[in-house]
């Protein structure tokens, strides 16, 4: 068992269940501003890295909004959630990441059999401006093209339902944009597009079972969550 693991689930995960129960309990209310990285690894025995993979967890499940600066604060929380549920159903960045795996399997199989010849066209294009922004060095704007890309996937199956879903996980990803990048370098850009690639390569040539394989390698090995770069990450200053 690797040290960054307890009983086979990662250290960060555990971590940020037991930050969205102190949230839940009203340990930390909304509004109010979360220990620093520093004292978190202290209190809980973990080194900083699980830490900040932790509040990464809960950035993107909207738990709570970190502002460079300034440190990380609870946001309020959303009309209707039953905290309770959300620790053990769609609140993990793995669930969400598992949600828009079916969520893009679905979009792209419809799109194979409705996306027009503009939306094609889109799709090469986002893929080209991809390349663009990693040929410029600039991992933010490559986030933003991957997220535009899913979304045109998502619009090329001309399904409401599937393209209003679709933005709505995309949504605070994007907000999310400077955090994920900061765990891009050389490798992990270049494994992202050759993914990304293979995506779009099965969805133009029609082929299925290859685009089924190709959208869930990515989800299963999504590329800015890899924990290798996470040790270099920069550190909000802390208050």
């Amino acid at each position: 068992m690797g040290a960054s693991e307890v009983g086979g689930v990662r250290k960060s995960d555990l971590l940020a269940r037991e930050f969205q129960g102190r949230i839940a309990e009203g340990a930390w209310p909304a509004g109010s501003k979360l220990p620093s990285e520093r004292e978190l690894a202290r209190a809980f025995s973990v080194g900083r890295a699980a830490v900040r993979e932790a509040l990464k967890v809960m950035q993107l499940a909207g738990d709570i909004e970190t502002r460079l600066g300034e440190g990380s604060f609870v946001v309020e929380a959303r009309r209707g959630a039953d905290r309770g549920v959300e620790l053990v159903a769609g609140q993990t960045i793995m669930e969400g990441l598992e949600a828009r795996q079916a969520l893009e399997i679905a979009s792209g199989v419809l799109a194979m059999r409705r996306a027009s010849r503009s939306d094609r066209l889109k799709i090469r294009a986002a893929i080209a401006e991809m390349e663009e922004a990693l040929g410029g060095d600039d991992h933010q704007w490559y986030l933003s093209c991957t997220f535009d890309l899913h979304e045109l996937i998502a619009k090329a199956s001309h399904n409401e339902f599937l393209m209003r879903t679709t933005d709505e996980y995309v949504a605070p990803m994007r907000r999310d944009e400077w955090l994920l990048s900061v765990n891009y370098d050389p490798d992990v850009a270049a494994r992202s597009l050759a993914l990304h690639r293979g995506i779009v390569a099965a969805l133009l040539d029609g082929d299925e079972g290859g685009f089924v394989r190709a959208v869930c390698e990515h989800y299963e090995d999504y590329p800015p969550l890899r924990h290798r770069g996470v040790e270099g990450a920069p550190v909000v200053p802390e208050g």
